[in-house]
């Protein structure tokens, strides 16, 4: 028996508290005409806010998510959620998600 898998990846983050994360997501697939959605939900208040994504290459499947100093700071220390989807055709698809865990810096 086939079983065909459509789970995001999941990627925790670790940040220091007032901290910037720009990190290159590379695809290694054509993602022409994809448009994406990026969200930190701070916990336990459900709060959803947007991340800007970068388009570095979508012919090469490279993007950037911008975790910025402003969002990682309104979250404050703690274990929250993210999520990258992505849409393409009117088909939508979440390609990541997991724990954005902020930290005090040491």
């Amino acid at each position: 028996m086939t079983t065909l898998h459509n789970l995001p990846g999941h990627l925790d983050i670790e940040i220091g508290l007032g901290d910037d994360l720009k990190s290159l997501f590379d695809f290694d697939f054509d993602m022409t005409g994809y448009t994406f959605v990026c969200k930190v939900i701070k916990i336990p208040e459900g709060t959803e806010t947007a991340v800007t994504v970068t388009i570095t290459s979508l012919s090469l499947g490279q993007i950037i998510p911008n975790f910025t100093s402003t969002i990682v700071t309104a979250l404050g220390i703690g274990i929250h959620k993210w999520y990258l989807d992505g849409t393409v055709s009117g088909n939508n698809r979440r390609l990541f998600a997991g724990d954005f865990i902020v930290k005090e810096k040491q």
